[in-house]
């Protein structure tokens, strides 16, 4: 896809657990983690390690090829009610759609592909998972930031560049890891881990179901989010 973006608002989406109803990576890894999913899982839920850490951990201990996880996910995959009307609204009202998620990422394109929604997503921020030389699988992280090692794609970053192109950002996501790029959007759109995260940093939210009820919100103005912000993608990145 062209990274073309032209239009005033733009939404900045999560994908899996936000445009999927399940977490298509968290339930690969728990397939074909056997127990040291188990183990890894529970210390990403500890905070003893970050997204990216979890990413490169779990890969390592998947024991299948990549034709059968990407089988596997195109038959869990279950868009979000609303998600197809979502985005003809969006086409009408001039607001673009970007994807930005922090999964393994190798399955979008298809899964859009599966829904005949891929010509409606503007572009897609996304880890790269493949096999390498050795014939291991392994995870290219091309959006991370230079050097916070918390996200494996710095959503804040893409939130951020939309914003000094001019355009107002409605964030929309569902995991405690979108806390990040929400915090600078000017409007943030959250249900599950994520409205958790944003009522403990006292960050203003609509709680959602599906996508209808996106559909109804309104286009924010550009503001300022330096000070209320969790991260500084432009710095140092997740601030201390």
């Amino acid at each position: 896809m062209k990274e073309t973006i032209t239009l005033k608002t733009t939404y900045v989406v999560d994908f899996d657990g936000t445009i999927t109803s399940r977490d298509i990576t968290s339930e690969l890894a728990a397939r074909y983690g056997g127990n040291a999913y188990i183990e890894i899982e529970n210390s990403y839920r500890r905070r003893e390690m970050p997204i990216q850490i979890w990413l490169q951990r779990i890969v390592k201990i998947f024991s299948v090829d990549l034709e059968l996880l990407l089988e596997k996910a195109l038959e869990w995959a279950e868009i979000r009610p609303g998600f197809d009307k979502f985005l003809e609204s969006a086409c009408e009202s001039g607001r673009a759609v970007i994807i930005a998620s922090d999964g393994l990422g190798f399955y979008i394109e298809p899964i859009l592909e599966k829904y005949g929604l891929e010509k409606q997503i503007s572009f897609i921020y996304r880890n790269e998972t493949y096999i390498n030389k050795s014939g291991k699988l392994e995870v290219r992280n091309p959006h991370a930031h230079r050097i916070c090692t918390v996200c494996g794609n710095c959503k804040a970053a893409h939130v951020v560049k939309l914003k000094e192109e001019g355009r107002s950002v409605i964030y929309i996501g569902d995991g405690s890891n979108d806390r990040f790029g929400a915090s600078w959007s000017d409007h943030i759109c959250a249900r599950d881990e994520l409205a958790e995260s944003c009522r403990e940093h006292s960050l203003i939210y609509s709680q959602w179901t599906n996508f209808y009820d996106i559909i109804k919100v309104e286009s924010p103005e550009l503001s300022d989010r330096t000070n209320s912000s969790l991260c500084c993608p432009l710095g140092r990145g997740v601030k201390t």
